[in-house]
């Protein structure tokens, strides 16, 4: 355990915040340790994986920071020869559904090429999605029409206050959009240490959302591969993203928002052109397209801004505190709802 530790590297948002303790954590031996210790009982409890969604309030977090540093891909114990790794078991005689057991502390990036390279189906829409495995079903990741409830058949848990373990059935996770039964307060005591997915040996592409057709197009990509639409997604955040590590930002900012077809078609009347997708609940605008027509797209504040290749996205140039950012977040969502009278909300998780 160690203490007053810089998380600067451990944020992509790059804010130079110092967490009181701060401890890793490479085996379930260790978390059940860690449980034990007088200190952690006592302490505010983080769990951090790679940082990409959250948004650090304070430049002191007065607690214990706990990263998984999990490791390991496996096919899991509900199929036969459960040691065996990958790809000496994809074989003529592997069957057309896969589960894929993935510890937490996994780059989620490397793990969608993992399944890419091994032409497993479901994740390769939310392939480079900065962050750790481990958060992915906390937030129910998506991109490009997917989401990762869709691949997620179980998630290992122990309980960091009674030190017993829970598996969580898909049911169970209570995934929406970009939510899950994770975030609930009173669920914060789960620690994520690995997660079942089950991949198709053969499915149908993804290619409706965003400009993945017109990207392939200009490709002269008449029949794509699962290869072929992950690096056609790969490109089109490279081109809209900022890079990890370069300029800080947590990607998506703000959730799209669900409107009423009254209030879409309201929209529409003023701005023809709105972007739109049809949802359960109503019509989904994308939240970037709000902000920028709001006038904030290439804004720049002191310290913080909003990117000038995707309004979704607020980066920190570097030696900003994390008030300039909460600043300039309420700023926009004033605006926007001043505008449109939609209130856009977080996406990062503010701690």
């Amino acid at each position: 355990m160690k203490k007053d530790y810089s998380l600067q590297g451990l944020n992509t948002m790059g804010f130079n915040v110092i967490a009181k303790y701060f401890c890793e954590v490479n085996s379930l031996d260790d978390m059940k340790k860690l449980i034990d210790d007088k200190t952690f009982k006592e302490s505010k409890k983080l769990f951090l994986g790679g940082g990409s969604n959250i948004l650090f309030t304070d430049e002191y977090f007065d607690g214990i920071v706990i990263y998984s540093n999990l490791k390991g891909i496996k096919i899991s114990e509900s199929q036969q020869s459960t040691d065996k790794e990958f790809p000496q078991f994809l074989n003529s005689s592997t069957p057309e559904f896969l589960t894929v057991r993935c510890m937490s502390g996994e780059v989620w990036k490397d793990f969608v090429d993992f399944t890419v390279s091994n032409n497993l189906y479901g994740l390769e829409n939310l392939v480079d999605i900065p962050g750790s495995v481990g958060a992915a079903p906390v937030q129910n990741i998506g991109a490009y029409g997917s989401e990762v409830k869709d691949c997620i058949t179980k998630v290992y848990t122990i309980d960091i206050e009674s030190g017993e373990e829970r598996v969580f059935e898909n049911e169970e996770c209570e995934f929406a959009y970009r939510n899950s039964i994770f975030k609930k307060e009173e669920n914060k005591k789960y620690f994520i240490y690995a997660i079942d997915f089950r991949l198709k040996r053969n499915a149908e592409l993804k290619l409706e959302y965003g400009n993945i057709k017109d990207y392939l197009s200009k490709k002269n990509i008449k029949s794509p591969t699962l290869s072929d639409v992950a690096s056609a997604i790969k490109t089109i955040r490279a081109e809209k993203l900022p890079e990890v590590g370069v300029v800080g930002s947590v990607g998506s900012f703000f959730q799209n928002p669900i409107v009423d077809v009254d209030k879409y078609q309201s929209i529409k009347e003023t701005y023809p052109e709105v972007p739109s997708y049809p949802n359960d609940n109503g019509v989904k605008i994308p939240a970037g397209w709000l902000i920028d027509k709001s006038g904030w797209k290439g804004y720049r504040e002191n310290h913080v801004g909003v990117w000038d290749k995707q309004a979704l996205v607020l980066v920190h140039y570097g030696g900003g505190r994390p008030e300039e950012i909460l600043n300039l977040m309420t700023k926009i969502q004033e605006s926007v709802k001043e505008k449109f009278g939609i209130e856009i909300k977080l996406e990062v998780n503010l701690v």
